[in-house]
């Protein structure tokens, strides 16, 4: 739960009280039914915003796959974010995460 913290704390700039909040939600919401609240909150640059962070925490090992790719497809399916729309941004943080291009 720590690096999850961690993760909510660079989103709302270290704002504890979002966090807290954020961390209750979550809590009392489980996954995947805390999407939906996700969704009906955030307007569309927010949620692409969420989308390309969420890419960059499950892309930290340079590969989208298996759970990782199953839970942001839910999100984008919540979203209503089409794959071509988040394409550009997967590609380029395949890009940032790949270190062996320095090897």
């Amino acid at each position: 739960m720590k690096k999850n913290s961690n993760d909510l704390a660079k989103i709302v700039r270290g704002d504890k009280k979002s966090i807290d909040i954020a961390m209750q939600v979550m809590k009392a919401n489980p996954f995947p039914w805390v999407i939906d609240l996700v969704a009906n909150v955030l307007d569309e640059k927010q949620k692409i915003a969420t989308l390309a962070i969420l890419c960059d925490l499950a892309m930290s090992d340079g590969v989208l796959a298996g759970q990782e790719k199953q839970i942001l497809q839910m999100y984008m399916d919540k979203f209503g974010v089409p794959e071509a729309k988040l394409t550009p941004i997967i590609k380029a943080i395949a890009i940032k995460n790949d270190f062996s291009i320095f090897a």
